[in-house]
């Protein structure tokens, strides 16, 4: 296999597509566990895709704009189901296991030009089954290689005006898909500081290219008078709300286990073994630093989970290729990359089949979908949940803006206020939920200070957490 990768040959990217079907349909067919996040994007879909709503204003989450964007229009052109999320995660490897081996191949950074990049790079995107799906991380990670691609371009002394501006344009418009990747901007100008003689005035243009994007999307909101509470869901989330932590440091470290001993010897064997020229090395450190990045954008995610993973996954096959070129003896090369595949697929399959009974160390639970004790009372109706437990919403539809319990307890929670009770009551009156599941026992005061809303509902019997809309 990797014989055929190591010819500089275009069409062995239609090699790399045929692998990555082999590897996932049959998973797909076999059945990939839906997680809490991805239960979410759908339904932002829905709810922007169904009427005329704007994020953040109609729907409180903190999911970057452009990630919103996709979904709406997912669910306009094929409804509320996840196949278009699998098939567009499918071309979106491709597009960037291309995009990496471009990179790689235009600023020589093996000894060699080959495919093998491209190989690797898809190999590494199937870690996990959460890497299956459309999250805004892997969006994001698009624009991320191509603004990589420009970094080196400088490093290698191209100083065109129009370079430094499209890296801002990229690196913007990879933070509106996913926030944490700031950190690769920051670490762009850091490399570009330490490994290159750019000057202030193309510094600035990067920055002004990083700001453009972002200003055009304040603006959008602001247009439509939401530039507040975009600002507040999206930015101030950071330090306003806690992390949901579907997966403790240890679970993450344990589960990443196998990925992370490939890349530790890849590392070793490539600074004992490998002779390289100066340039190469700056390249090595550089995407030594994105891995960096990649461990701060995961620091500062909102949701904790293996998704996040897919930042470190250029870093880890830049240095794996780097290791299975160093090989000389061709049988030695072809079964060292055949146990990594086998090494990758086994770490996905242990985790999502639980083989081994290891979900005692690592506990996928709190991030998997449950099934809903009540399910009857919400399939197919308007539904909120006051809590955490989005599983709720898997045959149902979201009913008021408030989707992100730990945003919207901000206002739900704080009704002496005037102006809270004023949204909240027009909320409501807007869009009644047909059932409510109040986990957080906040129904009480809501219905206590809007008396006209409280009288269109009545407890359930059965459940005296649920309030059922009068027919």
């Amino acid at each position: 296999m990797l014989t055929f990768f190591k010819t500089n040959d275009p069409y062995r990217l239609i090699g790399v597509f045929l692998l990555l079907l082999v590897i996932r349909v049959p998973i797909f067919i076999s059945g990939v566990s839906m997680i809490l996040p991805e239960l979410k994007w759908l339904l932002i879909g829905e709810r922007l895709g169904s009427a005329d709503y704007i994020m953040y204003q109609d729907v409180w989450d903190y999911t970057a704009p452009l990630s919103v964007f996709v979904y709406k229009w997912l669910f306009v052109f094929f409804g509320k189901t996840r196949v278009p999320y699998f098939i567009l995660s499918i071309i979106l490897v491709v597009v960037q296991a291309g995009i990496f081996n471009n990179v790689m191949l235009r600023n020589k950074a093996y000894n060699s030009s080959t495919y093998v990049p491209a190989l690797i790079y898809m190999i590494f995107m199937n870690a996990f089954f959460d890497f299956l799906t459309l999250s805004p991380v892997l969006m994001s990670m698009t624009f991320v290689l191509l603004a990589m691609n420009n970094l080196f371009k400088r490093m290698d002394n191209q100083t065109k005006d129009e370079l430094f501006i499209f890296t801002g344009v990229y690196l913007g418009v990879a933070t509106l898909f996913y926030l944490p990747s700031i950190w690769f901007f920051v670490v762009t100008i850091l490399s570009l500081i330490l490994y290159t003689g750019s000057i202030i005035r193309r510094m600035m243009l990067l920055i002004y290219g990083f700001a453009l994007v972002l200003a055009f999307a304040g603006l959008y909101f602001f247009w439509f008078d939401d530039f507040l509470i975009f600002q507040h869901h999206v930015f101030k989330s950071l330090w306003v709300i806690d992390t949901i932590k579907y997966l403790n440091w240890t679970e993450l470290t344990l589960a990443t286990a196998v990925p992370l001993l490939i890349f530790i010897t890849s590392i070793y064997k490539v600074r004992k073994l490998g002779k390289y020229i100066n340039f190469q090395e700056k390249i090595q450190q550089v995407m030594l630093m994105f891995f960096l990045s990649g461990f701060l954008a995961l620091m500062m995610a909102r949701e904790v989970s293996t998704y996040q993973l897919i930042f470190f996954v250029p870093t880890v096959a830049f240095f794996v290729v780097h290791y299975l070129l160093l090989i000389k003896h061709w049988l030695i090369a072809e079964l060292s990359v055949g146990i990594i595949v086998i090494l990758i697929l086994f770490n996905h399959l242990l985790i999502s089949k639980k083989w081994f009974h290891v979900d005692q160390f690592v506990s996928y639970e709190p991030v998997m979908i449950e099934k809903s004790v009540y399910g009857k009372l919400v399939n197919g109706k308007k539904v909120l949940v006051l809590g955490d437990e989005l599983h709720h919403y898997k045959n149902a539809s979201l009913a008021t803006p408030y989707l992100n319990w730990r945003l919207s307890q901000i206002q739900l929670k704080h009704l002496n206020y005037y102006d809270n009770s004023a949204e909240v009551f027009v909320n409501f009156s807007e869009d009644l939920p047909e059932v409510i599941i109040d986990q957080e026992e906040s129904m009480p005061e809501l219905l206590g200070t809007m008396p006209t809303i409280a009288s269109q509902y009545i407890h359930h019997e059965g459940y005296p957490e649920i309030y059922l809309l009068k027919e």
